[in-house]
């Protein structure tokens, strides 16, 4: 009896399908046995994530997965459900009863990682760089079955000892509850030592945006530097000579390399003929700067034609004083702040601003941090991003003396 279409189709579907890319399976499954058989992927540390072994094998995820599956029931490697894999060792991976024991790993087997953080004003903000950092961190780590937990230091920025006490309340509630790790964006940079040596002896731990002394840790920020010193450029492409620094009395690695980047740039610009100002910034808003009023009191043809401040509050506060000496930003003075925060100052004008970009800051945290869980302790890391300018009113050609 002659067969119809419809039955051949049947047929075919019936049979067994023979699974693509068998070639580069197996050579991913044996480079993957190689590694931990060498030594390489080392007896409880996680398996790297299965999106950096794509990245490596430059394979699809599938391939990787099915390698992954092999060497499991092989017992080189662990999986719990909903777990990254584990590397089993080669020698003893049994128990006396026959079951696969879990191996000791370095860090705690918890999944998730606490951020700590101050959200930076009101929660219902849209957009604000915490939500943005936090919104990174944890795309990042919900990729690979772990999850950020936000351990919110508040809203308003206290004293230093406000600080340290409310940052040394969450680092050690991380301790407590036996977290996976830490991000963590301090504040009170000279307090609490101790107590975030005693988590990176723990637990991975990644310092965002600002180093502590004396701490051996991961670290993710931008490039300040050299932030600044694209800044100067710009302003001398504009036709500025003329270009003060105001900035902060803070010994924070964040506020010194962007002064180092404004005094590099100015020098290299100007060579022996540099006009180099920086003035301190007072700790208050409203406190009495003579040394600023002083500064751009001085006749047109010899203050400053352009500020480039450490922070866009810094360059809000400028604005101000500038006003009040009946100078307009833009017109008499250029400025240009920094972090890309305030996007208008005085009579609704755009600031000039170096913008972070928060959440890939973010995700290059979370990738650190998972990073450190696979290699294990090693020697620190650190990622610093690139910044942009963001240009708008607030900057202009000089005025001719």
């Amino acid at each position: 009896m002659e067969r119809t279409s419809a039955e051949n189709q049947i047929e075919q579907a019936a049979k067994p399908r023979v699974q693509p890319h068998m070639p580069l399976l197996q050579e991913v499954e044996d480079a993957l046995r190689e590694k931990i058989r060498s030594g390489r992927y080392k007896s409880g540390q996680w398996l790297p994530a299965e999106r950096l072994l794509t990245q490596e094998f430059k394979v699809h995820r599938r391939v990787v997965r099915a390698a992954i599956a092999r060497l499991t029931t092989e017992g080189l490697i662990l999986r719990e459900p909903n777990c990254r894999p584990i590397v089993q060792s080669m020698n003893g991976h049994k128990d006396a009863g026959g079951a696969v024991a879990e191996p000791e790993s370095q860090f705690p087997a918890s999944r998730l990682v606490a951020l700590i953080m101050w959200h930076g004003g009101h929660l219902d903000t849209e957009g604000s760089a915490q939500q943005k950092i936090f919104w990174g961190i944890n795309q990042e780590l919900c990729s690979v079955g772990y999850h950020a937990v936000f351990l919110d230091l508040g809203e308003k920025i206290g004293t230093v000892e406000d600080n340290a006490r409310q940052e040394a309340l969450h680092l050690q509630y991380a301790i407590d509850h036996n977290f996976g790790g830490v991000i963590f964006y301090p504040y009170a940079y000279e307090k609490n030592h101790e107590l975030v040596r005693k988590i990176s002896r723990r637990m991975p731990l990644v310092l965002l945006d600002r180093m502590l002394e004396g701490i051996e840790s991961d670290f993710v920020g931008v490039q300040n530097r050299q932030a600044m010193i694209d800044s100067v450029a710009y302003l001398v492409g504009l036709g500025h000579r003329r270009i003060a620094y105001i900035t902060r009395n803070e010994p924070i690695n964040t506020v010194q390399d962007r002064l180092q980047g404004y005094l590099t740039a100015m020098h290299a610009t100007f060579e022996d003929d540099t006009y180099e100002v920086v003035v301190p910034a007072p700790r208050k808003n409203d406190a009495y700067w003579p040394a600023f009023d002083c500064l751009f009191s001085l006749p047109a043809n010899e203050r400053p034609t352009a500020a480039l401040c450490v922070n866009d509050y810094e360059a809000v506060r400028v604005a101000t004083r500038l006003e009040a000496l009946n100078l307009k930003v833009g017109r008499d003075v250029s400025l240009i702040g920094c972090d890309n925060l305030i996007q208008r100052v005085t009579d609704g004008i755009g600031l000039t601003s170096i913008a972070q970009p928060f959440e890939a800051l973010g995700k290059a945290a979370a990738d650190l941090y998972l990073h450190r869980t696979e290699i294990g302790r090693s020697e620190p890391l650190r990622v610093e991003l690139p910044t942009t300018l963001v240009v708008r009113e607030s900057c202009a050609p000089p005025q001719p003396d």
